[in-house]
């Protein structure tokens, strides 16, 4: 006899969710914490490019006058 494949159940309170999954109550605030963090630091960084790239800009036109 052939045994039969073990039923595959999708229910949705055995999907562990980020509530208490990892054993904490703040790790919901520590992950959105972590992408805002992320998100501010490029922010930042591009801020900082965007400003380098102007000066450039005004020295070249200095330059040809």
């Amino acid at each position: 006899m052939i045994p039969s494949p073990p039923e595959i159940s999708l229910a949705l309170s055995s999907i562990p969710l980020l509530h208490d999954s990892g054993g904490s109550a703040y790790d919901e605030l520590i992950i959105f914490g972590g992408i805002g963090l992320i998100i501010v630091a490029l922010g930042y960084l591009s801020w900082k490019a965007s400003k380098q790239k102007d000066k450039r800009r005004r020295n070249r036109k200095s330059k040809k006058r």
